[in-house]
């Protein structure tokens, strides 16, 4: 097995990944002659098979264990793919917009985070790392049969962001599909561009029609939105979806400048909170939106988005987090919300440029996230904060978004480039723009 007991904190980080792991995976329930997980680990609680809190993010996870090279957790994953492959076969021929309650959970929807465009993205992960022809033909099934949903169904979501929506879907199609599936994602493209609302000459989207409030950041607006427009662009030989991609980053840019030179775009619009009128993670603050200025980057080099992806990172490190500097601030140490989120960033640009210093900061995040974890005889996990509620502490969760496979997947990352350096290897996500 990989990892050791030793000191260092590579070590450190990787024990405690693989005590995470083993916590997750004693949370699986066998089903349909796979493994499933559950939204939340109270028991009752729901089955979820999504990217977001269940079996596909932890799928991911295990991916991530894999190309750490270990092996241990091999039975689940296994087990995992089974299951996603059953529930897409289920969902086949089901509509994408079916809204029964009763069937959330056997019949997801086609998003990203949150049905059937995770799951394939979650296969595609874990053939990558380990060549498995199961989870491999399974990805491309759930591809095909996201595409048949598509095909059918206009439009194929209500929502229009990356992480339920059709810049979800988008991404998924375009990346992983055939020449008929780039077909149904350029339709999809048209249908996202015709929803824009223009400001000012520069485009935004609402989450959905009826929800008139715009959340620019990546997960639930314009920069994810943006990001798949330009990720599609070429993928799909469509330069005009560029050209959109570039208008809306020039929008987040106005939005987000900040006297310091700094760029933390409001988390919304009108401001939900104006007593915290920005986050500073991947869903709704600068680590997620300095993904589309990168991706603009790679696309047209040389044009101004570096330093503005630059500016991102520099309103995270003045932020103070993970400091918990008033009660409300920093208390998720999730990939959505959070710590692990923030930290991914770090690694990502430290093994873009080498310099040490992102790699130390990371470290530093990782020291936080392991102060506050909860181990004992069943593993490890970590409570996030709510300070609304007595008590304030959360119940662990085991999925990708808010729980402990995100939280472990990092830090497996961070021990592996710690030893490995700028070239260790990175798990391949469809919304991640230095991912390989």
């Amino acid at each position: 097995m990989h990892g050791s007991s030793d000191a260092s904190w590579e070590g450190q980080a990787s024990d405690a990944a693989i005590a995470a792991l083993r916590w997750v995976t004693s949370a699986g329930i066998a089903v349909d002659g796979g493994m499933a997980w559950r939204e939340y680990t109270a028991p009752g609680t729901p089955i979820c098979d999504d990217l977001y809190a269940g079996t596909a993010g932890v799928l991911a996870a295990l991916a991530e264990a894999r190309l750490s090279g270990i092996t241990d957790f091999d039975d689940y994953a296994r087990a995992a793919v089974r299951r996603l492959r059953s529930v897409a076969s289920a969902s086949a021929g089901s509509s994408a917009t079916a809204t029964d309650p009763a069937q959330a959970a056997s019949v997801p929807n086609t998003g990203l985070y949150t049905g059937l465009s995770g799951m394939a993205a979650a296969l595609h992960m874990w053939a990558l790392v380990s060549g498995d022809p199961d989870a491999r033909d399974g990805a491309s099934a759930v591809v095909t049969a996201i595409s048949g949903i598509a095909a059918s169904t206009r439009p194929v979501s209500e929502w229009r962001d990356i992480i339920e929506g059709e810049a979800g879907v988008l991404l998924v199609l375009a990346e992983l599909g055939d020449a008929g599936d780039k077909r149904v994602a350029s339709d999809i493209a048209d249908q996202l561009v015709s929803q824009a609302r223009w400001i000012d000459g520069l485009p935004d989207w609402y989450p959905r029609a009826d929800h008139p409030v715009f959340l620019p950041n990546f997960s639930h607006g314009l920069a994810g939105i943006g990001y798949a427009l330009a990720a599609a662009s070429t993928a799909l030989g469509r330069p005009d979806l560029l050209e959109v991609a570039l208008l809306a980053g020039q929008r987040l840019v106005g939005l987000g400048s900040r006297p310091d030179g700094a760029i933390a775009v409001p988390h919304s619009i009108p401001l939900a909170d104006p007593d915290v009128p920005v986050c500073f993670g991947w869903c709704h603050g600068p680590a997620g939106t300095l993904r589309l200025f990168q991706l603009l980057d790679q696309q047209q080099p040389g044009r101004a988005w570096a330093g503005y992806a630059e500016a991102c990172r520099r309103a995270i490190r003045s932020s103070g987090l993970p400091a918990r500097l008033y009660p409300g601030f920093w208390d998720n140490l999730g990939q959505c919300c959070g710590t692990a989120g923030v930290g991914e960033m770090a690694l990502d640009r430290y093994q873009e440029t080498g310099d040490a210093d992102w790699l130390g900061w990371a470290v530093t995040l990782a020291q936080d996230v392991l102060n506050r974890r909860i181990a004992d005889e069943s593993g490890v996990r970590w409570s996030h904060t709510e300070h609304r509620l007595d008590p304030p502490d959360l119940e662990p969760d085991a999925g990708w978004m808010q729980g402990a496979a995100g939280i472990a997947s990092w830090l497996l990352r961070l021990a592996r480039v710690g030893e490995e350096g700028v070239g260790a290897t990175k798990l391949w996500w469809p919304d991640h723009p230095v991912s390989a």
